[in-house]
């Protein structure tokens, strides 16, 4: 009859084994981070550019629709989350009769992101997030 000789350690988890998974988990919730705040940098973004082309759509002349469209992008969240301004790039398709009403406003709005904001730990470099909204100027509108 034989017998097996026994690993007292047979079944626990070591130091070095705890040490390796808790760095990958601390990466892994750093990257998901990373994602869900690029994430949400781009949802602000895409509604500045809305709120920025219905202004611009609202507007009585292309004048007044180019500085509605940075008065809105302006006064949005993004300032405060861009490094530097965030741009607002405006333009505008005549309608069929080449005048303001019922022509096609289109306005992209771009705002470069920290990674270390991103991330919340440093993280060099940065990121730019840019939106296009295009909306129709009503075209009986007096």
């Amino acid at each position: 009859m034989t017998t097996r000789p026994t690993h007292r350690d047979a079944g626990f988890v070591t130091a070095i084994e705890v040490v390796y998974l808790g760095i990958a988990a601390l990466v892994l919730v750093t990257f998901l981070g990373f994602l869900g705040r690029l994430s949400a940098a781009g949802v602000q973004v895409t509604n500045s550019a809305q709120d920025a082309a219905r202004a611009a759509a609202i507007a009585g002349d292309p004048d007044e629709a180019r500085a509605a469209a940075q008065t809105a992008v302006s006064r949005s969240g993004l300032p405060g989350r861009c490094q530097g301004d965030p741009t607002a790039a405006f333009s505008w398709q005549p309608s069929e009769l080449g005048t303001w009403q019922g022509s096609v406003v289109t306005v992209t709005v771009s705002c470069t992101v920290s990674n270390q904001t991103l991330t919340g730990v440093w993280t060099p470099g940065s990121r730019t997030v840019s939106v296009s909204d295009s909306q129709i100027v009503e075209r009986f509108r007096r």
